[in-house]
């Protein structure tokens, strides 16, 4: 047998710690940790195991190529909040976890590990031997949590940003000392680098003319009581089954780095689509400036193997998600474009606590892929969004059968399919953007949309009627394929229409499917 020691490290409660604060700065310092303790940290600690530094990224490269019987340490994958490394020797792996999780605690304080070591790991058993350890450290989660921060205590001060015990003195912007918690604080200090990082990872597509924010104001909002931004979180489809299916090393090695490089391309996407059509989205939108430099109006918080998350205006989330998802899809992964995946767009008002906002774009996104699993729509991708105008609690299903829910039925038609495109399903967000932009044509005046979304909360007999007067004054409503809602706004107790009004509002302008002309005379 080719047998090493095996360590699988694991991150638990990953969103929580990055979404724990509500200012946008620590999400992005927090998520540059969660992501640093794979890089510099795990980087560290394998040196001082070791006395040399060791390649951490061969892997990536040399991917059918093991090492590690004439090798003290290998790599076997990182990705997707997971690193399974091999060790020649059993004490070594136990001084490396005991010193890695000591540093962390330091380093990035508030991050939760979980770890799970199998000493006679078999590599020419790679699928059993993954399957047992992946079991062990599932059960070694339920066994013990560690407590990676310091207790609070009736004496101690509590930390506004983390809600945490206060324990590190830091000066703010006007000059003041404020006390946080070490969390919060680590987290601060990581922004400049979360920065820094990140442009220069697109500085090639950013030139000297762009450049991000870690300000929730400059993504282009309005200002006043109209300030909205779009929490976007996006994950792949079935990604666990895939890697749960790898039978060998390579095969898990070569889906991580394909999975990796297709989300890493798709986000790319979207930062070249935003710059190439940048003076649309100037004359539309409140871009902000950084000195002479442009500020894009979106920033990515998580971006890492199939689980993204971003924030931007709110009038872009849907557009970005739609850019974004269909560049992903259209990734090779072992000479196959079979990647789908399933988007949460929360739209909330700018300073409303971005922790819950992104809790909502979290369930949201769960509903667009339990829809996509109970239809059994296996090749599609699927997207959900919600609208705040105020405050909220509950689940979306929670918040739309309380707010949503007419006399006639459901308001809400959603969640969409989004691709492969299609116009003539009902539920293809193609058609909606269709049908929506129908709805602003100059055959539809705007005041009588408003009295449409009213109309749609009365009885059967108002709704029917104020329909039959829009057919004697010419002002059809869209077609649905192979339905009669232009007649009747509700089938099987639910309408497309309020979908449709409220579209309107949350894309952007010039990204809107132009309506076909009709000539009367003709």
């Amino acid at each position: 047998m080719n047998t090493c020691t095996a360590v699988l490290l694991d991150t638990v409660s990953i969103q929580d710690y990055i979404f724990q604060s509500n200012q946008l700065k620590e999400n992005i310092g927090a998520s540059y940790l969660v992501d640093d303790i794979y890089k510099s940290n795990l980087k560290k600690v394998v040196k001082g195991v070791f006395g040399k530094e060791q390649d951490l990224e061969k892997w990536r490269n040399e991917r059918d190529i093991i090492r590690i019987s004439t090798e003290p340490f290998e790599v076997g994958f990182i990705g997707g909040g997971n690193a399974l490394l091999f060790f020649q020797e059993k004490n070594k792996a136990v001084e490396f976890i005991q010193k890695w999780t000591a540093d962390l605690l330091v380093q990035a304080p508030g991050i939760t590990t979980a770890v799970a070591c199998d000493e006679s790991f078999d590599l020419d058993d790679f699928y059993r031997s993954k399957k047992q350890l992946f079991n062990k450290l599932r059960k070694n989660k339920g066994i013990y949590i560690p407590d990676t921060l310091i207790p609070s205590h009736g004496m101690t001060a509590e930390c506004r940003h983390s809600g945490l015990s206060a324990n590190v003195d830091i000066r703010t912007p006007d000059g003041k000392i404020e006390y946080v918690s070490a969390s919060t604080y680590a987290k601060i200090e990581a922004t400049d680098k979360a920065q820094k990082e990140i442009r220069k990872k697109y500085s090639d597509i950013l030139r000297t003319d762009f450049n991000f924010t870690a300000d929730i104001g400059q993504l282009g909002q309005k200002g006043g009581e109209d300030s909205h931004i779009a929490i976007v979180h996006i994950d792949g489809n079935d990604m666990g089954d895939r890697f749960a299916e790898t039978k060998t090393l390579s095969e898990i090695r070569r889906l991580s780095v394909k999975v990796e490089e297709a989300t890493e391309t798709a986000f790319r996407h979207v930062i070249t689509h935003i710059i190439e059509h940048f003076s649309e989205f100037k004359h539309e939108f409140e871009i902000s400036k950084d000195g002479d430099k442009d500020i894009l109006p979106i920033r990515s918080i998580v971006l890492g193997g199939d689980d993204v998350t971003f924030v931007c205006d709110g009038r872009l989330g849907l557009y970005f998600a739609k850019i974004f998802i269909e560049a992903f899809q259209n990734q090779e992964v072992n000479g196959k474009k079979d990647l789908t995946a399933c988007a949460g767009i929360a739209i909330i008002k700018t300073k409303y606590p971005f922790s819950r906002g992104y809790g909502l774009a979290e369930a949201l996104c769960k509903n667009a892929k339990d829809v996509r699993k109970a239809k059994g729509d296996q090749r599609s991708s699927y997207l959900d969004f919600h609208l705040s105008r105020g405050g909220f609690t509950g689940s979306p299903s929670e918040i739309r059968q309380k707010h949503f829910q007419a006399e006639q039925g459901n308001l809400i038609y959603r969640p969409y399919k989004l691709a492969p495109k299609e116009t003539q399903d009902e539920y293809s967000f193609e058609l909606l953007l269709q049908k929506a932009t129908e709805l602003q044509s100059p055959r539809f005046p705007r005041n009588k949309l408003y009295e449409l979304r009213e109309a749609l909360t009365l009885s059967k007999e108002a709704t029917d009627r104020f329909v039959r007067e829009l057919d004697f004054r010419g002002h059809k409503l869209p077609e649905i394929p192979a339905r009669n809602y232009h007649k009747t706004p509700f089938e099987n107790s639910k309408t497309p229409y309020f979908d449709m009004i409220e579209l309107l509002e949350l894309y952007p302008q010039f990204a809107l499917p132009k309506p076909e002309v009709h000539d009367d005379k003709l």
